[in-house]
C-alpha cells in the first residue's frame, strides 16, 4: 500500500492524492473508497491506497484513511 494526502476534492465525486515523497498526483473516484464516504474527506487528509495502471494512466483504488 502507498500513502499520501488528499490534494483536491472535485465536484464529480472524484479528487486527487499526492503520494508521500513524490511529485506525482493520482486520480481517485468515490467508488474506490473503503471505510469512509466521499463527503467525509477534505484536502490534507492522510490516506493509504493501492495504485492501478490503465490506458489513461495510474489511479488510486482501495482508498482509506491512514
Amino acid at each position: 500500500m502507498k500513502t499520501g494526502k488528499i490534494v483536491e476534492i472535485g465536484e464529480r465525486l472524484s479528487g486527487t492524492i499526492k503520494l508521500v515523497g513524490e511529485k506525482e498526483t493520482l486520480f481517485f473516484h468515490s467508488d474506490a473508497l473503503e471505510g469512509v464516504t466521499f463527503g467525509e474527506l477534505k484536502p490534507g487528509d492522510k490516506v493509504c491506497f493501492t495504485v492501478t495502471e490503465s490506458k489513461k494512466g495510474s489511479y488510486a483504488e482501495n482508498v482509506r484513511r491512514a
